[in-house]
């Protein structure tokens, strides 16, 4: 087998594992369960058909990228609640008349870090998140341009 017949399975196999991922249709109505603006959805709709093409392959990272994110949403609910919990008491630390103002540009991002690292130091006793984000990370990184 040569060099080249090597490198085109090898970007065939890649090709196959990144486009292994929810159809669009399955994402759209995942999408649309979700309690957020129509402009919002429209967005993440917009990030879910994102394509690349490398040589004669087309690739639907998109796709992957938003089934990934729905799969660790999924898995890993503490990390998720620990965010929606710091930005809502960002929202009410910002509502509070005169020091809302001053107190919400340094208080909120360290509740969203504080919520997000509580949430995930819970979630990470489980490390098969990390094996999957690698693998995608693996994945992107040997696509032949």
């Amino acid at each position: 087998m040569t060099d080249t017949d090597k490198s085109s399975q090898d970007n065939q196999i890649i090709a196959t594992a990144i486009n292994d991922a929810l159809p669009l249709r399955k994402l759209r109505d995942l999408i649309d369960r979700l309690s957020i603006s129509a402009d919002a959805k429209a967005l993440l709709m917009d990030v879910a058909r994102l394509t690349f093409t490398a040589g004669q392959v087309v690739l639907n990272i998109g796709r992957k990228i938003m089934s990934l994110a729905f799969e660790i949403a999924q898995r890993f609910p503490k990390t998720t609640f620990g965010a929606v919990i710091a930005v809502i008491v960002t929202a009410l630390i910002a509502n509070i008349p005169f020091l809302g103002a001053l107190l919400t540009p340094v208080v909120g991002p360290l509740l969203l870090a504080f919520g997000l690292t509580a949430g995930a130091l819970n979630d990470m006793r489980d490390s098969g998140w990390t094996t999957r984000v690698r693998d995608l990370e693996t994945q992107l990184a040997m696509v032949k341009v």
